[in-house]
């Protein structure tokens, strides 16, 4: 049922997105509060990104893209047919933010916003490289379109966090598609249609108890039929640092020297 749900809500182009609990500013900016639970929040911030870093980020992309991959299950990655697109993970310069780096001026403000909602003192050392994600439209008769099937960007069972692991996202929207990019939380009843510069927050981590989402923020990209969505991504993780950096953790969310020793 939930299977059949997510392909027609995703093939009805005239679904908008979902109606705001509420609305609040940050730094001037519009943001609609989708979603406020403890462990389970989703918001989306018009105007986030400027088109000059969607360049910066379009530009140091393009000579390094290739096939994304997910999570295997047993700690790697590989290809999949539930994730149809081209990506590219992105260094920020950090030692070129006071110089203006459009890149690092773009990724300050993700880790600000985390921050803004969540208790963390959140820091980008050990953090992931941004992502620049790309899905191309092939017209409506194309039997495996770019999209991202149902899935979790961390845990999301209502255990308890595992330090080093993600807990948060923030996806901005660059270019969006003529048909079809939706971004669909279909176990919250969520849909949002991409809009140019405008990005969504969600966090999977309740600050008080630890414990992580349950299923609250499974979310999923519609398939992208005409035209190109072009997204930047950042995966935002807690309990990494310079000694233990989100590399040295498998996607299984255990320390490789951890794993070695088991």
């Amino acid at each position: 049922m939930a299977s059949q749900l997510e392909n027609y809500t995703c093939a009805d182009e005239t679904l908008n997105t979902t109606e705001a609990k509420r609305t609040e500013t940050w730094r001037g900016r519009k943001v609609s509060v989708m979603i406020d639970r403890p462990a389970s929040k989703i918001h989306t911030v018009e105007n986030f990104l400027t088109e000059d870093e969607c360049k910066a980020v379009e530009e140091a992309a393009r000579p390094i893209l290739h096939d994304a991959t997910v999570a295997d299950g047993s700690g790697g990655s590989h290809k999949s047919d539930s994730r149809k697109a081209k990506q590219a993970g992105i260094k920020v310069h950090w030692d070129k933010e006071a110089d203006g780096d459009l890149i690092a001026r773009l990724s300050r403000r993700v880790y600000d916003y985390v921050n803004h909602v969540l208790p963390f003192d959140i820091m980008e050392d050990g953090q992931e490289d941004l992502m620049s994600i790309q899905y191309f439209g092939r017209g409506p008769e194309d039997e495996k379109p770019d999209r991202y099937m149902p899935h979790c960007d961390g845990d999301c069972n209502g255990m308890l966090f595992k330090p080093g692991n993600r807990m948060a996202t923030i996806v901005m929207y660059c270019e969006i598609p003529k048909l079809g990019g939706a971004t669909r939380f279909r176990n919250s009843n969520v849909h949002i249609k991409p809009k140019q510069y405008a990005a969504t927050f969600f966090s999977y981590i309740d600050s008080e108890t630890m414990k992580m989402d349950d299923g609250f923020t499974e979310h999923s990209g519609c398939p992208v039929v005409e035209g190109e969505k072009k997204i930047v991504t950042q995966w935002v993780r807690l309990g990494v640092d310079k000694e233990n950096p989100w590399n040295s953790f498998n996607t299984l969310g255990i320390k490789y020297t951890d794993a070695e020793n088991q």
